[in-house]
Parts: structure tokens; sequence; C-alpha cells
């Protein structure tokens, strides 16, 4: 079981020694997480494979660029985020222009690549989806209800949002959230379990991808977990059916 955010158990770098050792592990290979790593790169595969994303500005700190050429391109408001990293570190919504430069000075200090994207009105859904011998499986939806303007550090963190799982959602936008989940997961061709972002637009009635976590949580609190029991399962059967899959794998 790979259990280690950032790097280098989620962006490949601990997949691809495991690769050259041929040691067997539960989390995506070193390509998919590397690719998933990055944020600006996976809505970019995403979009062309049709999944809905938000609009956004790919900006690098050797090549600045002004905050008018960035609202050029983007309608406020926006979120500015560092493009490699999790946990919401660094991340901001902008709802006036006059805070766009503070806020990628804020996110530049965390990665040398931001991503500025376009805000999508909805609802926030999270669900893990994971591989076992048997196939493809959703676990139970998470709807995040942020104390704060958005899911940020301390709202994730800090107790400041509340998740409810299985989340109250009427079927048919359950199922658009599950099977753009399942398409996601074998677009990217992942393993293991990740977990799935999601805003749910109802006046476009569209799930809106927003990132992919390879390697999320595993606590007692976190979002999979809280799932997997939602589902009728326990933990230890879990991470069997993970690790029943990663060893199928290898003999395969």
């Amino acid at each position: 079981m790979i259990g280690i955010h950032g790097t280098p158990g989620e962006d490949g770098k601990l997949q691809g020694y495991f690769d050259l050792t041929g040691l067997p592990y539960t989390s995506c290979d070193s390509a998919t997480s590397a690719l998933t790593f990055n944020k600006r790169y996976t809505v970019a595969v995403a979009a062309f494979a049709g999944i809905d994303v938000a609009k956004s500005v790919h900006i690098f700190k050797h090549s600045p660029v002004t905050p008018a050429q960035i609202l050029s391109q983007l309608s406020l408001p926006v979120f500015v985020k560092p493009n490699n990293g999790g946990s919401s570190i660094g991340m901001s919504k902008v709802n006036a222009a006059a805070d766009l430069a503070g806020a990628l000075e804020k996110a530049f200090k965390e990665d040398d690549q931001v991503l500025v994207e376009e805000f999508i009105a909805g609802r926030e859904f999270t669900i893990g989806v994971f591989k076992s011998t048997k196939g493809i499986i959703t676990l139970p939806i998470t709807e995040v209800k942020s104390k704060k303007d958005f899911f940020d550090y301390e709202a994730k963190y800090q107790g400041l949002s509340e998740e409810i799982t299985p989340a109250q959602v009427d079927e048919v936008i359950a199922e658009k959230v599950r099977s753009t989940a399942k398409k996601i997961y074998e677009l990217f061709n992942c393993r293991g379990v990740v977990r799935i972002d999601f805003i749910y637009n109802e006046a476009r009635q569209a799930a809106y991808m927003l990132e992919i976590n390879t390697v999320p949580g595993q606590s007692e609190a976190s979002i999979v977990p809280q799932q997997v029991r939602a589902m009728g399962w326990t933990l230890k059967e879990f991470y069997s059916a993970l690790i029943e899959d990663a060893l199928t794998r290898r003999k395969s």
C-alpha cells in the first residue's frame, strides 16, 4: 500500500522505483501518477476526451503573465492554485481583479507553475473509484459543504467543512457522477483507489472534473474510508481487495 502524499508517493517517483525492482503496489503506475499530479495536464487530457472541465490558464514563474492578460481569457471569479501539490495549500479564490496579483504571488511561493481556473457554480462531490479482480467499482458519493468560501486547507483539516456520506442527491445526478468517474478512471488507466473531485452544475446538468487524487487520505476521518464504511465494507475487506488486485496484475 502506498500512502505517501505529494512527492515521492503521489507523483510517480516511488511507483517508478517499484517498477524497476518488480515490487507490486496498490496505486496508479508511474506515468498516470506523474500526469495526474500536474493539474493542468490532467484537465487537458480529460477535456480532450470530452470530460467537462473548467476553463483555465497555465502560467510559469519564468514567463510572467499580467493579471490583465489572464482576465482577457477568463471571467471572474477564478481559482488560483499551485499546479503541482495538494491539500489546497497556496490556493485562493479571487472575486475582484485587484486581488489577482496577490493570489498569484501566494501560489508561486508553493510551485513554479500556477493554474488559474474559472469558477464553476454548483454542488461539490467527491467519489472514490477502485479496481478489484471483479472490475471497476465506485464507492458511495460524498458531498462536501465548506463553511468557508471554498474547500481550502482549513476547511479540509481544521473541521471547517461538512462531509455528507452518502450524499443526499437525486439518482440522475448520482449516476452522472458515477459514470463520469468510471470513464475518467479508464481514460487515465488508473489502478488501485483514486478519489475524483467534481462540481455538479445543475443548470448545465454536467459534472465538471476538478482533479484526480491518486493517493487519497486513509485516516479514520478521511473521505475514502467514510465511503468504504457507507458501502458496508470493513477497511480490512477493502484493503484486501486492493492488494489482491495488485498481486493479480503482477502475475499477469
